[in-house]
């Protein structure tokens, strides 16, 4: 479970105080797939990253399962990431001298797992992902599809119950573009809790809610719907 209690975020600009995102309150659901839409500027990064714990809000409370994120110290929210979160971006991070499945195995450095069962972890989700014959290639011989495959495996070989990800099928050829979003629906009937950002309305058709940020403001779209149509009728 995820939760906004009173949040905001500002930014100090030239002598100005800008707010960038601000909610008044809202729940995510453990197991929903959530998409959050808005034009550029509107706060869609902004929230991810305060929903990762990587960006403290100016102000209000996010907590998730049961822990106020950033009134807990770094150290507890830095484990709290690394058991439960996923995160998938539009800029990749792959290590470039790393072949795919040493990128993937990354995260599992630090595990107690032994390093076989660590590769062997890695190599399944590269399979799963249409990668089974790109184990050993180095980022700069994979394209751009394929990199954010390898991103995606390095993602969810830690288990993660709750995945954010940022635009995660920007500029993608189509075939990758479906095996992401498919995965990403499998991870949804696994039970995970996915919030994706995305400007693409056909992205955001795949999920089970859908959010909309206005201005720095986060409302469900059907209420977003319903706001404009009164305002259309009135007029």
């Amino acid at each position: 479970m995820i939760q906004l209690e009173s949040v905001r975020k500002d930014y100090s600009r030239h002598g100005q105080t800008l707010t960038a995102f601000q909610c008044e309150a809202m729940r995510i659901e453990e197991g929903e797939y959530v998409t959050i839409v808005g034009p550029s500027g509107s706060g869609k990064t902004t929230l991810l990253s305060l929903l990762g714990g990587m960006l403290s809000p100016t102000a209000g409370r996010i907590v998730v399962d049961d822990v106020s994120l950033y009134d807990a110290s770094v150290a507890r929210r830095s484990a709290l990431r690394g058991e439960k979160m996923g995160f998938v971006f539009q800029s990749f991070n792959l290590i470039p001298y790393l072949s795919a499945v040493q990128n993937v195995q990354v995260p599992l450095s630090f595990s107690a797992l032994p390093a076989d069962i660590q590769q062997k972890r890695a190599i399944d989700l590269l399979g799963r992902l249409g990668l089974a014959e790109r184990l050993q290639h180095k980022p700069s011989e994979l394209s751009v599809g394929q990199q954010q495959r390898v991103a995606l495996a390095r993602t969810l070989v830690n288990d993660p119950r709750i995945i954010l990800a940022d635009e995660p099928t920007g500029n993608l050829d189509p075939t990758s573009r479906e095996v992401v979003l498919k995965t990403f629906d499998d991870c949804h009937q696994q039970g995970r809790t996915l919030v994706v950002v995305t400007h693409d309305p056909s992205v955001a058709e795949r999920a089970t809610r859908r959010l909309t940020l206005v201005d720095g403001s986060l409302v469900e779209s059907d209420q977003l719907v319903m706001a404009t149509s009164q305002t259309a009728s009135a007029a």
